[in-house]
């Protein structure tokens, strides 16, 4: 997935101040005059990646209530607060709903670009849980309701026979399907198993 910058801004001089400066570095730039357009243009499923750059107070829904509400819209998509009116509050209320970072106006552009460096990174590392947890709940997916108790049972730590005894299954049963999970996880051991059941957990 190509990393894209968002801007977001109703002041059109700092979107093509921003669009030009990204230009010089090759970098592809989507800009918005206001969040609702925004949020018509890419929709959650889209799974955006890269840099979303948000304009905190604009006419209509202000970037910060936007954030407030559909802060986890777009999970795989760090977001930069800018605001020409900053205070401690509204910092405070952005970084308390996952804010990457946040800037005040005139935005220093040597320390905007390494921080969208440091977005796209975050995007990529984003992107390699999103990965692991969609290939994790496609591989549990397949286990029967059977197999997953069974499963959970022995991630309590109960051995094969405390589990016959609490599921009321015969010993060889349960070494069955303990079998048959191992087998469908693609794992050897009950500690891969957890780890792998562990990335369900990603969002």
């Amino acid at each position: 997935m190509e990393n894209i910058i968002y801007v977001v801004d109703d002041d059109a001089s700092i979107r093509e101040s921003l669009s030009f400066l990204f230009s010089t570095l090759q970098w592809s730039t989507q800009c918005f005059d206001a969040i609702d357009a925004f949020s018509a243009a890419c929709k959650p499923e889209s799974m955006l990646t890269g840099c979303l750059l948000l304009d905190m107070r604009m006419p209509g829904q202000s970037g910060l209530a936007w954030f407030e509400k559909h802060s986890a819209s777009h999970p795989l998509l760090p977001v930069v607060m800018m605001t020409g009116h900053g205070s401690i509050d509204a910092c405070r209320r952005a970084f308390h709903h996952g804010v990457f970072e946040f800037f005040t106006k005139p935005l220093d552009a040597d320390l905007l670009i390494e921080t969208v460096h440091l977005a796209f990174a975050e995007s990529e590392k984003r992107q390699r849980g999103w990965r692991e947890h969609t290939r994790a709940k496609a591989l549990f997916a397949l286990l029967t309701a059977r197999e997953t108790d069974v499963l959970h049972e022995l991630m309590t730590g109960a051995s094969n026979k405390e589990v016959a005894v609490r599921l009321a299954l015969s010993t060889r049963t349960v070494e069955a399907h303990r079998a048959a999970i191992f087998s469908k996880l693609g794992v050897s051991s009950l500690v891969q198993a957890i780890r792998e059941h562990d990335k369900l957990d990603y969002v």
